[in-house]
């Protein structure tokens, strides 16, 4: 599918859609007697446009079919969008921008879903994460070490 094809589509949606305003507006103006003949050239204005919207549709879903191939935004990854949701952004290959809106439980459930498999892989890879990420002390002592002559803590 060309983009010159979408376009096409795009516009004669367009144009219906604008011709089924246009009459509508008309048919409001004008007396009884043309109303009727107005209304209904509105009416099958509005019916080539929903045809055309649905094939318009389908072509974008043949346009965009298969997977976008992207990587996490390496200056804003995610960001809050709106004060009600949480936006998750990545960059194609081309430069293309793609902007995913997650409602807040959505963002809990993909961050944990992420940290369950980025823990999976590290196990896998041979455990990269630990240079990545400061990690805690194996042991730890639960009482202060004495460091004073009196053997309490200085």
């Amino acid at each position: 599918m060309n983009p010159d094809h979408l376009f096409s589509v795009a516009a004669e949606f367009a144009q219906a859609t604008g011709n089924a305003e246009r009459f509508h507006a008309r048919a409001a103006s004008v007396t009884s007697a043309d109303r009727t003949a107005l209304t209904k050239k509105a009416s099958e204005w509005e019916a080539t446009a929903a045809r055309r919207r649905e094939h318009l549709r389908a072509s974008l879903r043949e346009a965009l079919r298969g997977p976008f191939i992207a990587e996490p935004d390496t200056e804003l990854p995610a960001a809050l969008w709106q004060r009600r949701h949480v936006e998750v952004r990545a960059c194609t290959r081309h430069g293309s921008r793609i902007h995913v809106r997650c409602t807040p439980a959505q963002a809990v459930a993909l961050g944990t879903a992420l940290i369950g498999f980025a823990a999976l892989t590290d196990q896998l890879g041979g455990g990269v994460l630990g240079d990545i990420l400061a990690t805690f002390p194996t042991h730890c002592t639960a009482e202060p070490q004495a460091s004073g002559e009196d053997g309490k803590p200085a």
